[in-house]
């Protein structure tokens, strides 16, 4: 997934118009330090996008089930050779928010590039969120 894809999906979807107040982190699973670097972020702009792959998605889940660490477009590595250090689903980031005091103005979860509404944590496959200070 390309960060041209991405910024047009959250251009389209998100309705941006304040583009020069906005960040974006599009490896939030690979970062460390991830509190820091979102504060630091929200006080520099008014506004980050942030996105990550749903680790809740119903096909990794699969996967675990079968005793194997999910493998699909949105975490394309093996677990010997992953960047991702940090694995979570839609539920755990939107509870990292509220513990951390940080304001979700939107959110958008797809899957093949498609917005999903129904069971986002379980039927979603990319999440991104339009994050501001609370």
């Amino acid at each position: 997934m390309s960060f041209k894809w991405i910024w047009n999906q959250a251009y389209q979807v998100l309705n941006l118009n304040h583009l020069m107040s906005l960040f974006y982190l599009k490896r939030l699973q690979a970062i460390h330090n991830i509190e820091k670097i979102v504060y630091e972020m929200l006080r520099v702009g008014k506004e980050v996008i942030v996105t990550f792959p749903n680790f809740g998605y119903w096909r990794h889940r699969i996967q675990l089930i079968q005793g194997q660490m999910p493998v699909s477009k949105a975490l394309p590595y093996e677990w010997y050779n992953t960047p991702n250090i940090h694995l979570c689903t839609i539920k755990d980031f939107d509870e990292f928010c509220i513990k951390n005091k940080v304001g979700i103005k939107e959110r958008l979860v797809l899957t093949h590039g498609k917005p999903v509404h129904f069971m986002p944590n379980l039927m979603g496959e990319l999440a991104m969120y339009r994050l501001v200070s609370k």
